[in-house]
């Protein structure tokens, strides 16, 4: 298990540590409530370390990553990111969800799924043969924080020029943050809140983390992260998502037709012209109930129609909510289902993404 390079910072700061996805990272600071509505109502920081950083130089760059990226890689300018993207194998399946960052014709930037980093190098590498590229592994040089909430560009733009310039899918290499170079600074909002995600090297992280903690900013823990991110509509990895679920069936636009070939393209193709088994809907529990986990049933008069993939307590509308997949035939927004947890079935309401409106759909 790796540790996140702040570790200590984090200890110091009260946090109770835990594994995710192989690293040990701090997992709240004392109340994932409190965390979670901070995070919605001001702004909040969060060390996303354990997140895959993955450089990809040479003069094919361009050419390589648009046979294994599902948008069209060749539209990209620099300073521009593709957010949320794919890599798909060859039946449509996702082997990651990516944001791919270009910054000029020859150097783009891929950031992946913890859980899938070595698997993510592995299949550029294995795909890299025909091409001019270099694929190198800057996780472990690099420290990535995120600063998250409807209050972060009111945060940021006291220490960014232009800060309010850096919307979803916008970045900037080479900021000066608090006497620190900071390699990348881009918008992003996986909360479900406007925000942004720093990338620096490892020996300065400290000093910029402890700077933005000093000027008023409070740490949020990875539970948090994953309460905001359910609430939000945002998919999970290996829960929500695997090598075996297809954008169609995810309902995760992260891919198009309109380019000649990528790896999975046939295969979205022809689902789409016979159609989907299964597609991703929200829950809303409608009494009080355990947490539904991954694995729950969702039945339809004592049939079962489906099955749940996350599941959470929602902060913001005080009810249990989760992620499933359902027959198509019985996917109606609006209706109803049971959901069996632990034994006993509850009662459902089936909606759409996301739960909460944060300030990221406003």
């Amino acid at each position: 298990m790796f540790d996140v390079p702040l570790l200590h910072v984090h200890k110091d700061l009260g946090a109770t540590l835990g594994e995710f996805a192989g690293w040990q990272v701090p997992m709240n600071y004392g109340s994932v409530i409190d965390e979670h509505k901070l995070v919605r109502s001001s702004v909040g920081l969060f060390d996303i370390s354990h997140m895959g950083r993955i450089l990809v130089q040479g003069k094919d760059s361009p050419q390589f990553l648009d046979k294994l990226i599902a948008k069209n890689i060749m539209k990209l300018k620099p300073g521009k990111a593709i957010m949320p993207t794919a890599m798909l194998n060859e039946h449509g399946g996702f082997i990651d969800d990516v944001t791919v960052y270009m910054m000029d014709q020859t150097n783009y930037l891929i950031v992946c799924n913890a859980i899938n980093r070595e698997k993510v190098i592995k299949w550029m590498r294995m795909h890299s043969n025909n091409f001019n590229v270099n694929i190198n592994d800057i996780t472990f040089d690099t420290v990535m924080f995120a600063v998250q909430g409807p209050k972060a560009l009111e945060f940021m733009s006291k220490y960014v020029t232009n800060a309010e310039k850096l919307g979803i899918g916008d970045f900037v290499l080479n900021v000066n943050m608090f006497g620190v170079e900071i390699f990348m600074l881009s918008g992003s909002g996986w909360t479900g809140e406007k925000g942004y995600e720093i990338i620096v090297k490892k020996e300065v992280a400290e000093k910029l983390y402890k700077s933005l903690i000093n000027e008023g900013l409070n740490p949020v823990g990875i539970i948090a992260r994953d309460t905001l991110r359910l609430e939000a509509g945002f998919l999970l990895y290996g829960s929500d998502i695997d090598e075996h679920i297809t954008p169609l069936e995810a309902r995760y636009w992260v891919f198009t037709l309109k380019k000649s070939d990528y790896i999975g393209k046939q295969a979205l193709e022809k689902q789409l012209k016979e159609g989907v088994s299964k597609v991703r809907i929200g829950l809303v529990i409608k009494d009080r109930s355990p947490i539904p986990r991954h694995g729950s049933k969702v039945l339809i008069s004592d049939v079962e129609v489906g099955y749940v993939t996350s599941g959470g307590y929602s902060p913001i509308l005080e009810k249990n909510i989760a992620m499933a997949y359902m027959k198509p035939t019985h996917a109606l927004i609006g209706g109803s289902v049971d959901v069996e947890i632990r034994g006993k079935t509850f009662e459902a309401k089936i909606v759409d993404f996301p739960f909460v409106r944060g300030s990221l759909f406003q």
